[in-house]
């Protein structure tokens, strides 16, 4: 292949004669002073005269032309013949005595036209490149004015947040200053009275302190006497003063509770948009974020993401709800009279909650003031799994082929079977469709219900590979907002991802990951899995 250096000089050709005996022997050397090509004998001669000692004499493929025409190089092979013909088979330049011997079969031109294919072609590529530089400067000018643009919405953020902080501390000082304004007019009144009642005791005690000293003179007189008496009995009944009448009871401040969820609804929060990519789903691609246990050897029963870090935990044998932070710290805990069993939540105040009993009640819990009511009654049906659609209907399995639905209030709006023996968890998808587990402790699969309550296909345990996921248990299953089934199983310790409009699955774990006999899967809206398992252990994995 030509080399760059080559392509740059042999652009036209060159006198092949020395320019001082017009040799067309062992011309290999050019004088960049003279501009003359010079042969062998010529160089000696030209390097030992008195004016051209100096002058800068390169072999011929070095030449620096003047004139912008190039030299062109000297055959390696056939010394003082210049490659002035071009293989295009070889890609390189050669002379006349290659192309008649090693060539001669190949495609090959002038080097004049073969320069000129050159040239447009390096014109092209500068003009490409050209193009790439402005459209790369162009990109970074957008992105320094969307830096510039998110940087403003930041701040302006910010300033929102600290508006948010001024209002809820001036309104905090508000009610503190009042709280202590009143403590202040309760001092000043309770101090008066008792000042009032103070003075008129000390006077009181003046005048019988008066009476008792008139007594005492008149004591041993038997006729004053008398007469004392009678002053004593019509004066000491007017003198019974009852301070403990007077005086008020002692003031007592109650102390509230910090609600943290309705500080958060009150100062508001910060939404950061939902735009995780629907990536397919690959084992090798899935990264643990976090593993802890909250209590050893206990069932997670229920999982409710609140946000990209915290969620809410049903556990087996536990009186209560459990608020954890995905590094495994419990920030907060409801006490309850039952055991819950499923949990979902109602946007981000209440969370419904069926019982590990398994009765008839559907149980509300206000995350505002933690009481809990019961918020619905589906006897003589059992209440087992729940879940909620994006229009707000809370669809319960109850074991049998029966699911009833209920509305925001709580009332039975509609039953329906799902065709199968017994429904034991539900999933609403975001399109709309039920996802419902169906079957019993030794064998269960899933089936996908429309929005007018006909089921259209079922899962038993297909995979993409071809192979078929055997003796499953199948457990409280999720869904994310491209409409895919997170599906946990039990006995195979695995968890896979079913698109409510297919018949394959995939399968997200691998052994690397460690998921041992899974119960419970939810996915929260930023696409994060949380996993729940038989031994108290929670995984959260990330696509």
């Amino acid at each position: 292949m030509a080399s760059s250096r080559s392509m740059r000089r042999a652009q036209v050709p060159v006198n092949k004669k020395c320019s001082l005996c017009d040799s067309e022997d062992n011309v290999n050397w050019f004088c960049n002073d003279c501009q003359e090509a010079l042969c062998e004998e010529c160089k000696e001669l030209h390097t030992r005269g008195k004016k051209t000692k100096n002058d800068d004499v390169v072999s011929i493929g070095k030449a620096n032309r003047q004139d912008a025409k190039p030299v062109l190089e000297v055959c390696k092979l056939h010394p003082g013949k210049p490659c002035d013909m071009y293989c295009c088979d070889c890609n390189m330049l050669v002379c006349l005595m290659c192309l008649s011997q090693t060539h001669k079969r190949h495609n090959w031109k002038h080097l004049e036209d073969e320069l000129t294919i050159k040239k447009q072609q390096i014109k092209e590529h500068i003009s490409t490149i050209s193009a790439k530089i402005t459209h790369f400067v162009n990109v970074t000018i957008t992105l320094q004015s969307a830096k510039k643009g998110i940087l403003e919405n930041i701040n302006g953020m910010r300033k929102e947040v600290n508006s948010q902080r001024t209002k809820l501390k001036d309104e905090v000082n508000h009610i503190a200053d009042t709280a202590l304004a009143e403590l202040s007019a309760l001092e000043k009144e309770q101090f008066a009275q008792c000042d009032e009642v103070c003075q008129q005791l000390e006077k009181k005690i003046e005048e019988l302190t008066r009476l008792l000293e008139k007594a005492q003179v008149t004591y041993r007189s038997s006729v004053s006497m008398f007469d004392l008496e009678r002053s004593l009995m019509s004066y000491l009944p007017l003198d019974d003063v009852n301070v403990g009448n007077v005086l008020q009871k002692n003031p007592i401040f109650v102390t509230g509770s910090i609600d943290r969820h309705l500080l958060m609804k009150m100062f508001g929060e910060l939404l950061l948009p939902n735009q995780y990519k629907k990536i397919d789903i690959n084992s090798n691609h899935v990264q643990r974020l976090s593993k802890f246990t909250i209590t050893q050897q206990k069932i997670i029963f229920g999982i409710c993401p609140v946000d990209r870090s915290h969620a809410w935990l049903s556990i087996h044998e536990h009186k209560g709800l459990v608020l954890v932070h995905r590094n495994g710290v419990v920030t907060e805990e409801v006490k309850l009279n039952f055991r819950p069993y499923r949990i979902a939540m109602i946007g981000t105040t209440d969370v419904l909650m069926t019982s590990n009993t398994h009765s008839t009640f559907v149980y509300k819990l206000s995350l505002h003031n933690k009481q809990v009511t019961t918020f619905a009654d589906i006897s003589p049906h059992q209440a087992w799994d729940i879940s909620i659609n994006k229009t707000g209907m809370v669809f319960v399995s109850t074991a049998t082929p029966d699911i009833v639905v209920l509305n925001q209030s709580g009332a039975i709006v509609r039953k329906f079977s799902c065709g199968k023996d017994k429904s034991q968890d539900v999933t609403c998808l975001s399109s709309g469709r039920l996802g419902v587990v169906v079957g019993d402790w030794e064998s269960r699969e899933i089936i996908v219900i429309d929005e007018s309550y006909t089921v259209k296909h079922g899962w038993t345990g297909e995979l993409d590979n071809g192979q078929k996921a055997n003796d499953m248990l199948v457990c409280k299953m999720s869904c994310d907002k491209y409409d895919r089934m997170f599906i946990p199983d039990y006995r195979n310790n695995q968890v896979y991802v079913l698109s409510s409009d297919k018949k394959h699955a995939k399968c997200l774990m691998d052994q690397k990951h460690r998921v041992v006999e899974p119960t419970v899967v939810s996915v929260d809206k930023f696409g994060n899995v949380w996993i729940g398992c038989w031994d108290g252990t929670v995984h959260v994995m990330r696509l």
